[in-house]
């Protein structure tokens, strides 16, 4: 199976897409003029406690606020803390911050929040896990614990420890810095650009990055990445229609080769896709062309996820079905598809009215967020 990055620019955006078996999987769109702060560690200043939400507004950097949410009660306004921000703000929402620190690596995280080992769910082997977690509870303190991720499973033990080591001392650094420094001061970038925009993978984990993007090319080159650099003017958009399937992913209704359709209606409090038969005409049993539609309709669902980087809660409104077995089918499928994400995503349930609940990590904001369609025209 291969997997192929592509990068380019569409005006003041820089738009990657992440390629599985030549099929455009995930998005990730960067406006070059507004900063990136997720990942970000401030001394940040405890603006106002709102104690009926069990939260704080915190300032972060001058006239930038931030929500905290608190663990206890023992924040006083005026207080200066190390915050991180976790999540993107919206027009809605303020950016999500956090006193528990995670600083992330190739292998490993190191997570203040938790002072255990904790092990990435898609290594699969109980016994490749249990030595994992062998080799990693050594290096747990009183202060943090750390999380191995994927490719820590076919790295090399020392390049691991080495890693580990590393990010403990990064962390004391942080903290140290933090105690003299004035609010309102970045104490650490935990994530880049370039870090963005290869949707996190390692060199290993690509066959190539295409772009026409000089400083990209030169500086993915460097870290060991293959970089096949593409300078003739839209060559890249010919290619992998680019902003075909951008329109695509913005859009809100997507056709089925069956005929159905997908309805898709984002909001700030959950996503909502409906399934509905549209041109679709069955053949034989009517409970069978609905069962049939609704597994192709899991598939597209999953994919619009993905591309769409949907997260938080999600409601697919499938259409009816009688069987228990069929209903108990589609959950199972549908997770399986969900399996394949990047982001951890769950199935949870499928109600009588034939809804479906699912639940998805948030990292960025949603695709319609970080690009406007009016550019792509």
């Amino acid at each position: 199976m291969s997997a192929e990055i592509v990068i380019t620019k569409i005006k003041d955006h820089l738009v990657s897409a992440w390629l599985h078996d030549h099929k455009i999987v995930e998005f990730q769109c960067l406006n070059t003029k507004q900063k990136q702060i997720v990942g970000n560690i401030y001394v940040g200043k405890v603006k106002n406690v709102v104690k009926n939400i069990n939260g704080a507004f915190v300032e972060f950097e001058k006239g930038e606020l931030g929500f905290l949410p608190m663990r206890d009660r023992s924040l006083k306004a005026e207080e200066e803390i190390i915050v991180q921000i976790k999540k993107e703000g919206s027009r809605e929402k303020k950016p999500l911050l956090s006193q528990q620190i995670e600083l992330t690596g190739r292998y490993l995280v190191l997570t203040s929040d938790k002072t255990a080992v904790g092990i990435s769910n898609k290594i699969k082997s109980r016994e490749q896990r249990q030595e994992l977690r062998k080799m990693a509870e050594p290096m747990v303190t009183e202060s943090y614990g750390f999380i191995l991720r994927t490719s820590a499973a076919s790295a090399q033990k020392e390049s691991v420890l080495k890693e580990a080591q590393e990010l403990s001392k990064r962390y004391e650094q942080i903290m140290q810095k933090g105690k003299y420094r004035m609010p309102f001061q970045l104490l650490e970038v935990n994530q880049d650009t370039e870090s963005v925009l290869t949707f996190g993978k390692l060199p290993d984990q690509v066959d190539q990055v295409v772009t026409d993007q000089e400083a990209f090319a030169e500086s993915l080159s460097d870290q060991g990445y293959c970089v096949l650099r593409d300078d003739e003017e839209n060559s890249i958009e010919r290619r992998y229609r680019i902003r075909h399937f951008l329109k695509e992913a913005l859009s809100k209704k997507i056709w089925m080769k069956s005929g159905g359709f997908l309805y898709i209606e984002q909001t700030e409090a959950m996503a909502v896709i409906d399934v509905n038969t549209g041109k679709s005409i069955g053949h034989g049993r009517k409970a069978e062309h609905i069962r049939m539609t609704n597994l192709e309709a899991a598939k597209e669902a999953a994919r619009q996820i993905r591309l769409r980087n949907l997260s938080g809660i999600i409601v697919i409104d499938f259409i009816d079905m009688d069987s228990e077995y069929d209903k108990d089918t589609l959950l199972r499928v549908m997770q399986q598809y969900l399996n394949e994400d990047s982001k951890k995503a769950v199935a949870v349930d499928l109600t009588k009215l034939g809804l479906m609940e699912i639940t998805r990590k948030k990292e960025r904001n949603p695709l319609f967020r970080q690009i406007d369609i009016d550019i792509l025209d």
